[in-house]
């Protein structure tokens, strides 16, 4: 009974450890019960368990279970691919491997004296290995949100020949001489110095994209700013020019033209309807986008067919709402200008149970190649368009959403649920 209560909380250890590791890297995958989050530790730890209690096989093929436990665990609670998963699991293990020999050397180095250590080698390998990954946490956690695609290949390298080296020395550590002691501490130290050059890294490339998101909500915000004050200047010379129409209406009337004076009521307000706001969301920030963009639309011969609802629950950031909306509709509408019919775009914005649906699909020229959460494109602006979609997915998963792109039948659609009512 105590054997199989120690290996309880070694695993439980080491699940914490391995779950604080992922979630400094990667976000958390949201589900629709908030609950499930919080089993990640305990499916971690009976992943553990499992290989604890099975036979142990050859050698070689000892961390590849602990590789496929936390693979597996790893790529079902967080958002990430399976290779990134993959390549996430592999430096762990390493990491642990690493800790481990380092912890069984420095035991044996030491005088007979503490030899009674021996026994509690795993407790003291698995106590080290959490408290670097709190360090690790606490250290890189707002910091750093994953990597890119190129940075997944450029990185996977490491951990890739961390493992094949641990595994290496581990195999000769049966004397556990000074030598391979030495070889194993030298690695170790290695080890750490370049995941700390790794995470300096990360940082710096979550710096620069924190820039190119604020240089972006800069931008978008001038322009909505210039949009309202082109609007204050339209209607001060609009209210300038009703004056002067309800002068000539007064003087048609005054003669008895009645029939003129109609025609006249008639066509202002025609120019009135025109003028006027297209979308009321009872919020301010999605009414000024949204009609801003849709007049841009139609002078551009572009349909835009909304459906929306009452939005004034939302507890999104301004800012945020406006990098989502102008990136998403300003992508619709260079699609569409690139067609010669079927120029229309498809949006929904509908706050439903304290989620906030977004879509919006638009027909393409030619089919979009998609990678991921991202679009693969060969285009000169392909760079701008890639980053206003980073910004887009940004957004949505610092507010704990998620989010979907697809082509299919000639139509492009981007869909999200991201939770943002109290």
């Amino acid at each position: 009974m105590g054997i199989v209560m120690r290996n309880i909380l070694l695993c439980l250890m080491l699940g914490t450890g391995c779950s604080i590791y992922y979630e400094t890297i990667v976000p958390v995958r949201v589900w629709r019960t908030a609950w499930v989050k919080y089993t990640a530790v305990p499916a971690f730890a009976l992943g553990f368990l499992m290989i604890a209690f099975t036979e142990i096989p050859p050698y070689i093929l000892q961390p590849v279970r602990v590789i496929a436990v936390l693979w597996l665990v790893s790529w079902i609670y967080f958002q990430m691919k399976a290779v990134q998963s993959l390549i996430l699991s592999v430096l762990f293990c390493a990491a642990m491997w690493i800790v481990t020999a380092i912890v069984v050397s420095a035991v044996y180095a030491l005088p007979p004296e503490y030899r009674g250590l021996e026994m509690i080698e795993e407790e003291l390998s698995y106590s080290v290995l959490l408290c670097l990954m709190l360090v690790f946490h606490f250290r890189y956690r707002k910091k750093i949100s994953g990597l890119t695609g190129a940075q997944w290949a450029r990185f996977g390298y490491f951990p890739i020949f961390s493992m094949i080296v641990i595994m290496a020395i581990s195999m000769m550590m049966g004397g556990g001489d000074t030598e391979r002691l030495v070889a194993v501490a030298g690695f170790g130290v290695l080890n750490v110095i370049a995941l700390y050059f790794i995470g300096n890294i990360l940082e710096k490339d979550a710096q620069v994209q924190e820039m190119r998101l604020l240089q972006e909500r800069t931008q978008n915000q001038m322009k909505m700013y210039q949009n309202m004050q082109k609007n204050y200047e339209r209607q001060r010379r609009d209210l300038h020019d009703y004056k002067n129409q309800l002068t000539c209406i007064q003087g048609l009337l005054l003669e008895d033209r009645r029939e003129e004076a109609l025609h006249y009521v008639e066509t202002l307000n025609g120019r009135l309807r025109k003028n006027a706001d297209f979308v009321n969301t009872n919020h301010a920030v999605v009414n000024v986008v949204l009609n801003q963009k849709y007049q841009s639309a139609l002078e551009r011969n572009i349909t835009m067919l909304l459906s929306v609802n009452d939005l004034s629950g939302l507890t999104m950031r301004e800012e945020d709402l406006v990098t989502l909306l102008v990136n998403l509709l300003d992508n619709a509408v260079e699609a569409c200008e690139k067609l010669e019919e079927n120029r229309v775009i498809r949006f929904k914005m509908v706050l439903e149970e304290g989620e906030l649906i977004l879509s919006v699909r638009n027909p393409v020229a030619v089919p979009v190649i998609i990678d991921g959460k991202r679009i693969v494109t060969t285009k000169k602006d392909g760079g701008n368009h890639g980053i206003g979609l980073l910004n887009v997915n940004g957004v949505i998963e610092r507010s704990g959403g998620t989010s979907a792109l697809r082509c299919e039948d000639g139509w492009f659609c981007f869909s999200a649920m991201i939770p943002a009512a109290e």
